[in-house]
Order: structure tokens, then C-alpha cells, then sequence
């Protein structure tokens, strides 16, 4: 699990030095990563909300040339799902076979889905997720 001050691809003109920072840590953890079964990404701002090529929306995902760049870094490192919030709706689509899942909030709605949580099954040879609206939250989860 690598999780990312996404912030920082957002706007890091002030904090240059933590944006080189992260992306050098990040470089040697997806070194590092190489053969594991799973390697997922977990940050606060999508690098896209249901298109990887979809334009620039002004404060809810990242510019298109950075987007890419990371988007492609992630995929070639092996990464293959990464998780997202900042939305406030359930959004999310595809790069290639790498799948971003976008999670509304368990407050505050802006759109049409109801206060939940997302429920992530780890398993040896998949990832599986559901979005569950507190109302429809099991008293137990199945592995």
C-alpha cells in the first residue's frame, strides 16, 4: 500500500521541495514494489473522475500533463488500483487495466449517493470494493 499527499499534484509552487520529495520516495517504493501481488495507491484528490483524458476540472481533479505523467509512473510501477476521496460522490473509470475508485463521503454529499463507506476485499489474486450507504451497512462482512 503507497499512500500520496496528493495535494501536492494539485498546486505545489509553495512547497517545491516536498512535491521533489515525495515523487523521489515514490520512485524508490515502486523500485521496491516490483513482484509484489498488489501494489494500490491510496490519496485524497483523483487523478481523474471518470475519464483519464477528460479535462480540468478547477478544483476537483489534476491537470492533464501531470495527471499522465503520475498515471503513467503508477501503471509502470505496478500499480493497478488507486483509491480516492475529495469528490463527495462515487466516481471513478480506468488507465489501461489500472482502475480508480473515487468514494463519497461518509458526510457531506454533493451529489445523489447517500452518507457510506467503501468496504476493499483483499484477496491473492484480485482486489474487490463496494460502496456501502450506511443504511445498507451488513452487521458483519463476508472475506
Amino acid at each position: 500500500m503507497i499512500v500520496l499527499n496528493s495535494q501536492f499534484y494539485m498546486e505545489h509552487s509553495q512547497v517545491t521541495h516536498l512535491y521533489e520529495e515525495q515523487n523521489q520516495w515514490l520512485d524508490s517504493v515502486l523500485l521496491s514494489a516490483n513482484g509484489y501481488k498488489h501494489v494500490v495507491v491510496f490519496q485524497h484528490i483523483p487523478w481523474f473522475l471518470y475519464e483519464a483524458h477528460e479535462e480540468k476540472d478547477p478544483y476537483f481533479n489534476i491537470e492533464p500533463v501531470e495527471r499522465n505523467r503520475m498515471l503513467n509512473k503508477l501503471y509502470d510501477g505496478g500499480v493497478r488500483y488507486i483509491f480516492c476521496g475529495h469528490y463527495h460522490r462515487n466516481a471513478g473509470g480506468k488507465f489501461k487495466d489500472l482502475e480508480l475508485v473515487v468514494t463519497s463521503a461518509i458526510g457531506s454529499q454533493l451529489g445523489s449517493d447517500k452518507s457510506g463507506f467503501r468496504v476493499v476485499k483483499v484477496y491473492e489474486d484480485k482486489i474487490s470494493h463496494e460502496y456501502l450507504a450506511l443504511e445498507d451497512v451488513p452487521k458483519q462482512v463476508t472475506l
